[in-house]
């Protein structure tokens, strides 16, 4: 026996006899666990020492069981437990003393997983009527049989002989007690359950149009002239069906192949609320199947109910998400600068606005006297000087006179001042009187007026001379509009021409931009990371519970809101028109998803599904296998090798290779179109209605505020009101 690192002893009361001095000293030096089971232990429900020490041999890796237990029913529970919970190692090799308990018909799944097995019988002895000349008693013999694997099993179990010991040796020489079975398999059926998924299966269902002729044709003779059903078989093929073909060849097994009754709704199955299984689960669970093939995950989940291979492949798993093009046209003109490219933008033109006006005040201050006072521009200054003014009438007077040129009306408007002067004198100085001739008079000369609510302000010296103005040019320069003349101050002529350099670069930055962006295709809205999809408001589906599980028991907390929202879609084809709806997600492994996406019949539809680039979890494949199966250390040298060879790629190439060209192809270059220019409507748009604001404004401003001044008159709006008395 090929014992592996230890051995593993259990016996009872009956057999403890054996173990002697003789018995460790045929083991040699040989490292082993020696377990003595007790008469009253529940080997199904073990102990916690007992368990405690089978989980110990186990995680050591013993690779040989000598199991000397005379209670064939604590032997067969022991096996049952250890078959369930994977305590006991069934690849291993075992010595088991023979019990008929051990071969009823329950167990002879036991037998199809535990090859390596030897069953130790002592024989009986013949008893004879005469009597024989040496009277001695010959030593007992004993049976060394094994299950008759690869054969099948059903029914009774039948044993194969091995070998025969007596008296300290075999009779049979050079047998061999612990082949290896699982190199060839003669074969033998090996039921395999499948499940159409891409890429591992597809199926092909071919009508057979010779059988259904023939069906036709007898049935158009018949009085009812009914249609016979139509003939079809069903073939399979893809990455799965080629590796198992290969594997099936190395090891000489023919396949059977099959699929569940309820594929179409349960699929890979679950567990029903009363224990129940469902599905492919269910196969795997009961020892139906010897091998499945559905795109299996290699995870706890799936290794709870059989037992997986070595994986062969890694898909990544991701959504499917919709996609919409962001129509942002009416942007258009904003898109050139991001945020904070447009704050520093608004920021540099008030505050420059500001330098301007603080430069040109400061300038007004220090050449003040630089700027002479002109009165004759100035009405108030002329009435509050009346003195020079009579003055300047006599003087005119006195000339047109001496001239002979004066006329009647020149005197009619020099006793009309003079009677005025004289009113003046006898009225108080703060309180002028006019007449209706001389209003009328004084609203045709041109004259400069006092700044009020209801007027215009003086004009400036200089254009820099007000915040207003300095906005309004910095804000021109920016747009590259030349300032209607220099400023008169060499300081402003100096910043201004700095500033034309900072407008030039800012300009050629936002025109370059700008062309960008209209001879660059519509952008696209698409959710490819799981943090977008986590912050989105679609829901997500997926088919079964272990694939919530998954996204509920990750580390990180977009993985954990995404299983939060996740949901259970029993069927892919309904999810997808889900999807192109906008709002769902639906996950699976990328190559199903582009065949998905490609078989929606509108185009419209597969414009509007795009496939996540971030892969949610880059999930390992592999073949299922029977729970505990002694087929698992030959499918994995096998699979390994095929994989070195670089066979499953090919593979896996040829069953994608109808969809593969199914990618997202980038949208064409855009041209400038009327959609393109809808940021110009909306700008002029835009102008309009602060226009009309401004002038509502203005009305409202005039009707609540300048009306409202008690100094004002509707009569005369070209002159200086005082207070009346």
């Amino acid at each position: 026996m090929n014992y592996g690192r230890c051995y593993a002893i259990l016996f009872d009361e009956v057999y403890e006899s054996v173990l002697n001095e003789y018995f460790f000293h045929q083991i040699h030096r040989a490292a082993r666990y020696i377990v003595k089971i007790a008469q009253d232990e529940d080997t199904f429900n073990p102990r916690p020492a007992l368990k405690c020490i089978l989980e110990d041999i186990r995680r050591v890796g013993c690779g040989g069981y000598v199991l000397l237990m005379a209670n064939g029913i604590q032997l067969e529970r022991l096996l049952r437990y250890g078959d369930k919970t994977r305590i006991i190692d069934t690849r291993a090799r075992y010595i088991v003393m023979h019990n008929y308990r051990l071969f009823i018909p329950q167990l002879n799944y036991i037998w199809k997983r535990i090859v390596d097995v030897l069953f130790v019988r002592p024989l009986r002895r013949k008893k004879f009527h005469w009597k024989t000349l040496n009277h001695s008693e010959s030593p007992p013999v004993y049976e060394l049989s094994t299950v008759p694997f690869p054969m099948p099993i059903n029914g009774v179990f039948f044993s194969k002989i091995v070998n025969f010991w007596q008296a300290g040796k075999f009779r049979l020489a050079n047998s061999t007690f612990f082949a290896n079975k699982t190199n060839d398999l003669r074969h033998q059926n090996m039921h395999v359950v499948v499940l159409e998924h891409t890429p591992a299966v597809f199926k092909l269902e071919i009508r057979d149009e010779m059988t259904s002729g023939i069906a036709s044709r007898n049935s158009s003779d018949t009085e009812n002239n009914t249609t016979a059903p139509s003939l079809s078989k069903i073939f399979y093929y893809g990455l799965e069906i080629e590796l198992l073909k290969a594997i099936s060849k190395a090891m000489r097994f023919d396949m059977v192949f099959y699929e569940t009754f309820d594929a179409d709704v349960e699929r890979w199955g679950t567990m029903q609320d009363n224990e129940t299984l469902t599905g492919l689960l269910r196969e795997m669970y009961e020892g139906r199947a010897d091998f499945a093939l559905a795109d299996l995950h290699h995870t706890e989940y799936n290794l709870g109910f059989m037992d997986l291979s070595i994986p062969y492949n890694t898909e990544c798993l991701t959504f499917l998400t919709p996609e919409a093009l962001s129509d942002n046209s009416w942007k258009t003109l904003i898109l050139p600068f991001n945020r904070e490219m447009w704050t520093g933008v608004l920021i540099s033109l008030f505050s420059v606005g500001f330098v301007f006006y603080a430069f040109s005040n400061t300038l007004i201050f220090i050449h003040h006297h630089e700027r002479g006072y002109q009165p004759e521009q100035d009405l108030l200054q002329r009435h509050h000087k009346r003195k020079h003014r009579r003055f300047y009438a006599w003087t005119r007077f006195r000339k047109n006179r001496s001239s002979g040129i004066c006329k009647s009306n020149v005197t009619h408007s020099l006793k009309r001042l003079l009677r005025k002067a004289h009113r003046h004198k006898k009225s108080p100085k703060n309180v002028t009187h006019y007449t209706a001739k001389s209003l009328k008079k004084l609203q045709m000369i041109p004259f400069k007026r006092k700044p009020e609510p209801w007027h215009d302000p003086l004009p400036p010296y200089d254009i820099f001379d007000t915040f207003s103005g300095c906005i309004m040019y910095t804000y021109s320069m920016l747009l590259l509009v030349s300032l209607p003349r220099l400023p008169n101050g060499w300081p402003l002529r100096v910043l201004t021409g700095w500033y034309w350099v900072y407008c030039v670069l800012v300009v050629v930055a936002y025109r370059a931009s700008f062309t960008a962006i209209l001879a660059n295709p519509i952008p696209r809205l698409t959710i490819d990371t799981l943090q977008d999809l986590a912050e989105s408001s679609i829901h997500c589906g997926a088919w079964g519970e272990q694939n919530k599980l998954f996204f509920q028991m990750a580390q990180d907390p977009y993985s954990q809101a995404i299983g939060a929202k996740l949901e259970h879609a029993p069927n892919p084809n309904e999810a997808v028109d889900k999807v192109s709806e906008g709002m769902y997600a639906y996950y699976e492994n990328i190559y199903l998803l582009r065949q998905l996406r490609s078989t929606r019949k509108s185009e419209k539809a597969r414009q509007t599904l795009h496939i996540m680039q971030e892969c949610a979890v880059h999930m390992p494949i592999s073949i299922g296998l029977e729970k505990n199966s002694p087929l698992k250390y030959q499918v994995d040298r096998h699979v390994r090798a095929l994989i070195e060879g670089g066979l499953t790629r090919k593979w896996l190439s040829d069953a994608i290779e109808r969809f593969q060209s199914n990618v997202e192809l980038p949208p064409q270059e855009a041209t400038i179109d009327l959609k393109k220019m809808y940021a110009g409507f909306v700008a002029l748009c835009l102008g309009y209605v602060l226009a009309l604001v401004a002038f509502f404004g203005e009305k409202l401003y005039w009707a609540y505020y300048v009306e409202t001044n008690p100094a004002f008159d509707k009569y005369l709006h070209g002159i200086t009101f005082r207070k009346r008395m």
